[in-house]
């Protein structure tokens, strides 16, 4: 009897309230939406509370000053979203050429997830399917997560909270060092305490954000050192957190294994704390609900033996 409810709500919901209630939500107003969707106002009021009937439930708080997404709104706008993601991608997944694979791939990454294992699937897949296409685009924690999330991405390669109900595969784990450049009072001094780091300016990546939603072992060597509290540059690209700081415009962390030929050029130079270094996992996700083209769907199974690098082992081995 719940299926029948519910393919009967399916059925009789006019597909194009959502549109309209989604571009009002964005819009914050009828009478902007209206114009958008080169309506009357009076016929989006209309659709709005026609929704509103059929779902059976009050979507926007409209009064006099006001106008706010309710609990109930705020659930079928999150659901809006993953539709017309879900209706974008459609295209797509109706790719085909005969029984060759065929379809974009477009993968979310945080920078300098190096991983050999994953450059020689990179190679292999291509190789079997060269009328598949790619494009990489390289952000922050939170911008690769949302992307998986919203079904934007085929996959994402991820460090940070990683939510429960996305797949994810462990990919590479990088140790972390703090490191100042050549023109700092404390280069090439040994001995150096966390009193001396005090007050230092200091280089971010992004999510490494205080109290931030993705808090890491990072961060929280910051907080017990007391280091780091006066930010003056952050990027989500390791190269330019090296750069900046290699340039002597703050101290920052960086992946070990990635700061090492810098070190031996004398470009940077390593400050405590010296044991215990926090590690950072970085995750390939994918989003299971994910309506995928056929070669998004050969990726996927494709890269899913993946070996895994951990480059604290790797650096102990050298």
């Amino acid at each position: 009897m719940a299926n029948d409810r519910l393919e009967r709500f399916a059925h009789n919901l006019d597909w194009n309230l959502l549109r309209t209630f989604v571009v009002v939500v964005e819009e914050g107003s009828i009478t902007a939406a209206a114009n958008r969707l080169l309506l009357q106002q009076p016929a989006v009021s209309m659709a709005l509370k026609r929704l509103e009937q059929t779902v059976g439930q009050k979507l926007i708080d409209r009064r006099p000053g006001r106008f706010d997404l309710t609990d109930a709104g705020a659930r079928l706008h999150a659901q809006c979203r993953d539709i017309f993601a879900a209706v974008i991608r459609l295209p797509n997944v109706l790719e085909t050429a005969g029984e060759e694979i065929t379809g974009h791939l477009n993968i979310h990454v945080v920078s300098h997830a190096h991983n050999p294992a994953w450059d020689r699937k990179l190679e292999s897949f291509f190789a079997k399917h060269p009328k598949a296409t790619i494009s990489v685009t390289v952000a922050t924690t939170v911008d690769v997560l949302s992307a998986v999330e919203r079904n934007i991405a085929t996959m994402g390669l991820c460090d940070g909270n990683i939510p429960d109900w996305l797949n994810k595969a462990f990919h590479v784990r990088e140790r972390y060092a703090l490191y100042c450049g050549r023109d700092h009072p404390l280069f090439g001094v040994e001995g150096v305490d966390f009193n001396d780091l005090r007050g230092n300016a200091y280089i971010a990546f992004i999510a490494d954000v205080l109290g931030g939603q993705h808090m890491n072992s990072v961060t929280a060597v910051r907080a017990i050192g007391s280091f780091g509290q006066q930010v003056r540059a952050v990027s989500c690209n390791v190269e330019e957190v090296m750069r900046l700081i290699a340039a002597n415009i703050g101290i920052g962390m960086l992946p070990d294994h990635l700061a090492a030929a810098g070190v031996a050029e004398g470009r940077l130079w390593q400050l405590p704390p010296y044991d215990n270094l926090p590690t950072t996992d970085v995750f390939r996700i994918s989003n299971p609900n994910s309506i995928l083209n056929p070669a998004e769907a050969a990726f996927l199974a494709h890269v899913a033996d993946t070996v895994p690098l951990d480059h604290c082992l790797e650096h102990h081995q050298n």
